[in-house]
């Protein structure tokens, strides 16, 4: 690492803890909406009746018809300008320039990569409510060289509420910002730390059940747009083939969003309408490309019972011919 990058990384570190903005909790364009549900429903072909039917969502336990459980980040992701998106590298708007992710694009480090997300919730949305999200630095890694390039991997978590206080969801994500022209080449060598690695700690023991059957689903260039549309991901890397193959894709690709819209689905697909997703985790491998079959399959990797009522884990998996596209787990509250 350079002078110039030792430095860059300490004031990336004295925001560790600190608003990742200046502007303050971002608003939603708009509240929880069937419109955008319904949208969500048809892009993802996710048919569970609680998004849309009065009758099974009072079945299972709800108010009314409720938002798809993936959908939390959607509804506060900003209203785009199209005009000039791609010399904005994607973003929406004007980037912040008091953000980390802002000063090391400045700095050169261009290149953006998700590698993981975990989602926590803590209640379904419902038509009506509005939400709003702040987001937290957690961590800057020392400059590391991949295959894409030289960067950092970045992460911070995310907090979203109601207008009017309550928490219902987090989302710890992790990112790459890299610079394509180096490679780990460029970086001097490091010398191996001499303190000792922490024990791990023993793991609980866990109680397996049935795997789950398998979902292949058949990728084309209006899977990945139609749902890039319907997580509000205007990203040219998302739906502009030329743009996707200058940042080193091999074609449009999945977003992030999309994965988790279809790992939810398959996990309820076959955990039924009453069942409650409560957390998806999933670290992000190869793309998810047109022309590709990506196939899910997964498995019960624990199951317990408590006051709340009875719970699994899953063990999912999202693959195509480029090898994991995403892997994971999703925690369930099944029906009694």
């Amino acid at each position: 690492m350079t002078t110039t990058e030792d430095a860059l990384r300490e004031r990336v570190l004295e925001r560790i803890g600190k608003p990742m903005g200046s502007g303050g909790p971002a608003l939603a364009p708009d509240p929880v909406n069937l419109p955008m549900i319904h949208h969500w429903v048809d892009a993802f072909d996710d048919r569970n009746p609680v998004y849309e039917d009065p009758a099974a969502a009072e079945a299972a336990g709800f108010d009314g018809p409720v938002a798809p459980i993936a959908m939390l980040q959607t509804w506060t992701m900003p209203r785009p300008r199209i005009e000039g998106i791609r010399e904005r590298g994607g973003s929406p708007g004007d980037m912040d320039p008091d953000t980390p992710v802002s000063a090391l694009a400045a700095a050169g480090f261009r290149g953006t990569l998700a590698t993981n997300s975990i989602l926590e919730f803590d209640r379904y949305l419902h038509v009506g409510e509005r939400i709003e999200s702040g987001s937290t630095l957690s961590s800057i890694s020392e400059l590391k060289g991949t295959g894409l390039g030289v960067g950092y991997f970045v992460e911070w978590m995310t907090t979203y509420r109601t207008t009017a206080g309550e928490e219902v969801g987090r989302q710890h994500f992790r990112i790459f910002k890299f610079d394509p022209t180096r490679s780990a080449a460029d970086l001097p060598p490091r010398e191996k730390s001499s303190a000792p690695a922490a024990a791990p700690a023993p793991p609980r023991e866990k109680v397996p059940g049935e795997a789950l059957p398998d979902f292949d689903l058949d990728v084309t260039a209006t899977v990945i747009v139609a749902g890039a549309l319907a997580t509000r991901d205007f990203m040219p890397v998302h739906h502009d083939r030329d743009y996707a193959q200058a940042q080193g894709a091999p074609d449009v690709f999945m977003n992030i969003l999309s994965t988790n819209g279809y790992i939810a689905r398959y996990a309820t697909d076959w955990a039924g309408p009453q069942a409650r997703v409560n957390r998806i985790s999933i670290r992000l491998g190869g793309p998810c490309v047109p022309g590709l079959v990506l196939r899910f399959t997964g498995a019960v990797s624990d199951q317990w019972t408590d006051a709340a009522g009875r719970h699994v884990e899953l063990t999912v998996r999202a693959a195509n011919d480029l090898g994991d596209h995403a892997t994971g787990t999703v925690d369930l509250t099944l029906p009694a």
